[in-house]
Parts: structure tokens; sequence; C-alpha cells
């Protein structure tokens, strides 16, 4: 029965037969049909592990940044910034200090000593604020701008106190080397 399949398609009969118009359709149908069915990998066991795998990698994730965020923290807390700002302080309130001794040494008068005064504890009640804004946001330029500034207000505001104490003070020297 073996038959060269060449010989057999050179036979006029066979060459004009035609195949039906569903024949594809139904070879595809057969094809699938006698494929093995594949059962899905996904079942409920299966999703457990794959949920419980990526709890465990988000709680470890977590808990990763959280310590890394203390740690940046206590870092952050003696950032040289920080140094920077209390050195200025430092030296601000120390010129303060010196002025407003200087201040009370040569003022005569009780109620501008008071009155100044009360305008220099407003001053330092402002900047009580802004160091505590400060200590919440120490990256935050603008606050630190206003902490030099206050500062800054406190020592001109002194020594303005001052020019004005000694220009009276050589007003009166004068009217009194007039009068004499």
């Amino acid at each position: 029965m073996k038959q060269d399949i060449r010989d057999f398609f050179k036979d006029e009969d066979a060459s004009g037969k035609r195949l039906p118009d569903s024949h594809r359709q139904e070879f595809y149908e057969k094809l699938k049909a006698s494929r093995p069915r594949r059962e899905s990998k996904l079942s409920t066991n299966y999703m457990f592990k794959v949920a419980a795998i990526v709890i465990l990698f988000v709680a470890l994730a977590f808990t990763i940044f959280k310590t890394t965020e203390n740690v940046t923290n206590q870092v952050v807390e003696e950032a040289p910034i920080e140094t920077q700002i209390e050195l200025i302080e430092q030296q601000y309130l120390a010129n303060i200090d010196k002025e407003w001794q200087s201040f009370i040494s040569i003022a005569n008068d009780d109620k501008l000593v008071k009155r100044y005064r009360a305008k220099l504890d407003d001053l330092d009640k402002d900047y009580k604020d802004i160091s505590k804004q400060f200590k919440a946001d120490n990256n935050n330029i603008m606050v630190i701008e206003a902490l030099v500034e206050n500062l800054q207000t406190r020592l001109q505001l002194l020594k303005d106190i001052q020019e004005h104490i000694k220009s009276l003070n050589q007003q009166n020297e004068h009217y009194e080397t007039i009068n004499i």
C-alpha cells in the first residue's frame, strides 16, 4: 500500500475535489477538543500564600522606613545648620546684653528704660515663637531669616536708643555750659 503521494495527486479525479467551506472551522474545533484541559494554577491556597508574602513585605518595608526615619531625625537634630544658628544666636544675645547694660548705665529716665524693656520683651516673645517654628521645621529658610532679623532688630533698637541718649546728653551738656 505504499504509494507516492505525488502520484496520487496526478490523478485528475482527486485534483478536482474541493474542501467544504466549514472544513477549517471543524478542524479547529476538533483540535481544541483533543487538547488536554489546563487547570487554573490560581487556587485559593496559592492566593493565600501570595497575599501573606505581600503583607510581610509591606510590614518589613514599613518597619525599615520608620527606623531609618528615626535615625535621620536624630542625625538632623545635630545638623550643622542648627549649630551655626545657635552660635549666631549666642553672639547676638551677648551683644544685645552688652548694649542693654550700656544703655542702663547711660539712661537717667526710669520710664524710658521701662518702655524699651517692654519693646525688647515683645521682640523676645516673637523670637520664642519663631524658635518653636524653627524646631518644627529647621529647613525653612524663611524661619531662619526671621530669627536673625529679630535678633538684628533688637540689637539695632538698643544702638539707636544709645545714640539718642548720647545726643540728648551732649545737648544737655551744651546747655549747661551755656548757662554757667
